[in-house]
């Protein structure tokens, strides 16, 4: 397996701001068994669809006459030249002010409605408690302390962190003039504010005076704008936290969200978006003043812009809690749609929503972008090649197929050109080609579970310290850079040769490996191949086009 993506870089090559081939892959799910479109809003799968001549005229596979399908489309914009569509205060304050008059926070905090739109845990972290005269709580980020909060303090003496309590009373009067109070819901949870509550601020002071605009718009009528303006904040901020990884992946509502983008303002302006919020979370990680948060905060409006700043906010209120028929009929409310959505049809839209048929029969007329923000689950993004994510199996509908040994197998992704990748109910996964299926999946594979322990056991060993100079050099000179996303993504492919080179090294003698090319691991004395890659949606869908002849199972970490 190789550990670079298609037309990657050499390691440690810089990356430009706009360079390589922006791709972005949108999941659908659909029932198979009798061609019935499924009736449910949100679906599951990205399936790439039938050919032309086949459509009308498939039939299902053996196995497949009730289970759920998965499938994958590649959307590649290529060097299509796009920009933000311009969105007027005027028009931006009627949209969010009508958007906003049916959401409601149903008596949960903003914090807490924004985990439940994006469908979040909130996740505080169980960071150790250290003794001063109390008990006080350490975050870490990468390692550092960066924020001592108070849990109980006993005594006489009654200690303050003064950074903190500095902060706190700017952030405070920050707040006078935006309705008074803790204005974010940002000390919901702590009387200081922790890393979450500090990147969230840096997002409203990157946001400005749209903020401000949106505030003038919904005090007009509502009574709640303080909860509205803070709930959409944490969303956009709790959004933004998906793009801290290579190939950014999101679901749900917050796929929506990055379709709505993607046609407002087009890929590469959401990637530069991606890389500048990046940089403003680890500054705000160990910003210890309201100026420093500030300051990020401008830095990054100078990369947001009001326009990307105005989609974003459109976006929450758009997609806020709604049914398929309203979300259509919002999302085409929105101001200047029109031209969002043929920016989204010119960066491939319109060829992959033309693969697919409507998931709903009141979908059929509508344009790329409105189809796809109402069917999509999932979506992923990456500047460097061609990508998929797949959603995981949310259980089986209906049988679905046996393989050897009474085992039940699930089709998890289908592929465009026929060919699926199977979980079985034990936990192996296999690539199966078009022609075969879960029937010609060996009974019991002793060799590929002793393979998938190594592949894990090394995966669980890897950590930073096991970076060479070099491998810390090329990250490091990313991250001088401010290439977040490349440094992240350096990283990961240093742990996936560290992991084949590990497993090598222990199997070279028995099997044979050949991880620059074709299938990783053969076993020679059955013929049986096994890849080993890790195990993010993305790669997995990844690896199923590029090896779509292939039968191997794939061990993943």
């Amino acid at each position: 397996m190789s550990t670079r993506l298609p037309r990657a870089r050499p390691t440690g090559a810089r990356l430009g701001p706009c360079v390589g081939t922006w791709a972005l892959i949108v999941l659908f799910q659909f029932a198979c068994a009798t061609g019935t479109p499924r009736g449910s809003y949100r679906s599951d799968s990205l399936t790439p669809p039938p050919a032309p001549k086949e459509r009308g005229e498939a039939t299902a596979e053996p196995g497949l006459e009730s289970a759920t399908v998965y499938v994958v489309d590649f959307m590649e914009p290529g060097a299509v030249a796009t920009r933000p569509v311009p969105i007027p205060r005027a028009e931006f304050q009627q949209a969010v002010l009508r958007l906003s008059r049916d959401v409601r926070l149903k008596h949960k905090t903003p914090r807490q409605a924004a985990h439940e739109l994006l469908s979040l845990l909130g996740t505080p972290p169980d960071d150790p408690k250290v003794a001063a005269t109390g008990y006080w709580k350490l975050e870490q980020h990468r390692g550092e302390g960066v924020t001592w909060i108070l849990e109980r303090q006993e005594g006489l003496v009654v200690l303050t962190p003064q950074a903190e309590q500095a902060l706190k009373e700017k952030y405070l009067k920050w707040c006078e003039p935006r309705g008074g109070g803790d204005c974010l819901g940002l000390l919901d949870d702590d009387p200081y504010l922790r890393t979450d509550d500090r990147r969230t601020l840096a997002l409203a002071l990157a946001f400005g005076n749209v903020l401000d605009e949106t505030r003038a718009a919904l005090g007009r009528e509502l009574l709640n704008v303080q909860a509205l303006v803070s709930m959409v904040v944490w969303t956009v901020a709790l959004y933004c936290m998906m793009w801290v990884v290579p190939e950014p992946t999101t679901k749900a509502l917050a796929a929506g969200m990055t379709l709505i983008l993607m046609g407002y303002l087009g890929l590469k302006t959401v990637y530069g978006l991606m890389d500048g919020w990046a940089r403003m979370a680890d500054t705000a990680y160990h910003a210890t003043t309201f100026e420093e948060l500030r300051a990020a905060g401008e830095e990054f409006s100078k990369v947001l812009g009001e326009d990307a700043a105005r989609a974003m906010i459109l976006a929450v209120s758009t997609l806020a809690g709604h049914t398929l028929g309203q979300v259509v009929a919002r999302v085409k409310s929105l101001p200047r749609f029109n031209l969002a959505g043929a920016q989204f049809e010119a960066q491939g839209g319109a060829a992959v929503m033309g693969h697919l048929e409507a998931t709903e029969a009141a979908l059929a007329t509508e344009g790329a972008l409105a189809r796809a923000v109402a069917a999509a689950e999932t979506v992923a993004t990456s500047p460097q090649g061609p990508m998929a994510v797949v959603m995981l199996k949310k259980g089986r509908v209906g049988g679905g197929e046996m393989a050897p040994g009474g085992r039940s197998a699930e089709t998890v992704i289908r592929h465009r050109g026929g060919n699926r990748q199977i979980e079985l109910s034990d936990g192996q996964r296999w690539h199966v080609p078009r022609g075969k299926s879960a029937a010609d999946i060996p009974a019991e594979d002793k060799v590929g579970d002793m393979l998938q322990e190594a592949v894990t056991k090394a995966a669980n060993e890897w950590g930073p310290h096991r970076l060479s100079d070099a491998e810390k050099e090329a990250i490091k000179s990313a991250r001088d850079s401010g290439e977040y996303w490349l440094a992240r993504l350096l990283e990961r492919e240093a742990r996936g040769r560290y992991v084949q080179a590990k497993v090598k090294a222990q199997f070279d003698h028995l099997y044979d490996f050949s991880l620059s090319k074709g299938v990783d691991v053969v076993d020679p004395a059955t013929g049986t191949r096994y890849e080993i890659l890790s195990g993010t949606a993305s790669n997995l869908a990844r690896h199923g086009r590029r090896m779509a002849g292939e039968f191997f199972r794939m061990l993943t970490f």
